[in-house]
């Protein structure tokens, strides 16, 4: 029943809290991301030819990780693009 309440109402979990069961790390405080996810991510992302988009790069993510939420995974990505 949760999943179907975060599609009728929208997902108002914090990444980050998945990110740190997924990576066993703790949250971060101040909003930043876990290290480990970022450097995972960026490792993922680097293998791929030059000029992924943010779509692709959250297709390839939770590809690379089955556990990962969509809401995660934009997080990822988003932060991973940006350098």
């Amino acid at each position: 029943m949760p999943e179907f309440e975060r599609l009728l109402f929208g997902d108002r979990r914090d990444p980050r809290d998945e990110l740190a069961a997924i990576f066993d790390a703790a949250v971060p405080t101040g909003g930043e991301i876990q290290p480990a996810a970022l450097a995972w991510a960026r490792g993922i992302l680097a293998e791929q030819p030059a000029g992924v988009d943010v779509v692709e790069a959250i297709a390839l993510l939770r590809r690379a990780e089955p556990r990962l939420g969509l809401k995660s995974a934009r997080y990822l990505a988003e932060r991973a693009a940006a350098g």
